[in-house]
């Protein structure tokens, strides 16, 4: 088996990108850039929902690059991801998992995504993301901020400015100043098809583990394939797209599955169980009973079973993520 990570959410909790604006907008003295970045979150959803030709989900990135790469140095932007932290778990789950077989497909930055690899021992061959172009400058962010003022007086209604933002990107904007081409999206199931061939194994031998909707094409791709597809403390977009839910405060929670013979059958015993410590490895009993932490909850996703498999992937995502965990 190969497996394929997104990288914010289930290696790390912390949205570098928003970060990034959030301090450039200190620098400038402007609204509070995180909030921006909120904004053009849910217009990605929007774009990618509706099918805007040429979008793929995750683009925000390419939407806000002109305005990281115009004022952040390199080294500033490296410097905002050295500060994030792992998600629990992620660095003893990878400690047992042959790095050769681990790969990233994340919409993330380079300086992002290569620093938090680094942390956790993934080859840096193995790690597929976004570069950040150089821009020459962006004069178009006095609009775009004023179009953010107006979504705040209509009490952060996205529909309410989509149409300005449909001007100001598509129509009045360059496009030199749309080059960047991010890691989401068909690309990221790209990048899945391509590390199953270099190892030779079938799409039905990967597990993919996503949070967003950058991530649905991949997580729907493989459960397809009959892979393991999972949502790890997912939003509504992954949590549709996968065939497992996993909502857990460790990535330790993925251990079980991976030594799982029979995935679904040791969902169903799983569930059914009285003492759950003894499905577990001593490992994994032992790493759940020290940190103290709740034992994981394994999903299905049914239809039926949908509502409340959302509201334990949500309890656990703001628990783990915070404030990263309400952005799409």
């Amino acid at each position: 088996m190969i497996f394929v990570f997104d990288l914010e959410g289930p290696l790390s909790p912390m949205d570098h990108a928003a970060e990034a604006m959030r301090i450039i907008g200190k620098k400038l003295g402007k609204p509070d850039f995180f909030e921006l970045f909120q904004m053009l979150s849910l217009y990605d959803d929007e774009l990618t929902i509706g099918k805007w030709p040429g979008y793929t989900p995750g683009d925000t990135l390419r939407l806000i690059a002109p305005i990281i790469s115009t004022n952040l140095t390199d080294s500033e932007i490296t410097r905002i991801s050295e500060s994030a932290t792992l998600t629990p778990g992620a660095k003893e789950l990878l400690a047992t998992i042959d790095k050769d077989d681990v790969f990233v497909a994340s919409t993330s930055y380079r300086q992002h995504a290569m620093t938090i690899a680094r942390k956790l021992g993934i080859k840096e061959e193995n790690v597929n993301c976004t570069d950040l172009p150089q821009f020459e400058g962006f004069p178009y962010l006095d609009a775009l901020v004023s179009i953010f003022e107006n979504y705040k007086a209509s009490k952060n209604s996205i529909k309410a400015v989509k149409k300005e933002l449909d001007v100001l990107f598509w129509k009045k904007m360059p496009q030199e100043y749309l080059k960047t081409k991010v890691c989401g999206g068909q690309r990221k199931m790209d990048v899945v098809k391509k590390a199953a061939k270099e190892r030779g194994v079938k799409l039905s031998d990967v597990m993919v583990v996503g949070d967003s909707i950058t991530d649905i094409t991949m997580l729907d791709g493989v459960k397809k394939a009959d892979g393991l597809a999972v949502s790890f403390n997912g939003n509504q977009f992954s949590a549709q797209k996968a065939n497992l839910a996993v909502s857990s405060l460790s990535l330790m929670a993925l251990r079980p599955i991976i030594d799982a013979g029979d995935t679904w059958a040791f969902i169903e015993a799983w569930q059914g169980a009285q003492n759950k410590f003894k499905l577990l490895s001593l490992e994994v009993a032992t790493h759940f009973k020290r940190s103290r932490i709740p034992l994981p909850s394994y999903d299905v996703v049914k239809p039926a079973e949908l509502k409340a498999i959302l509201e334990r992937q949500k309890e656990a995502r703001l628990a783990i993520r915070k404030e990263y965990g309400r952005l799409t």
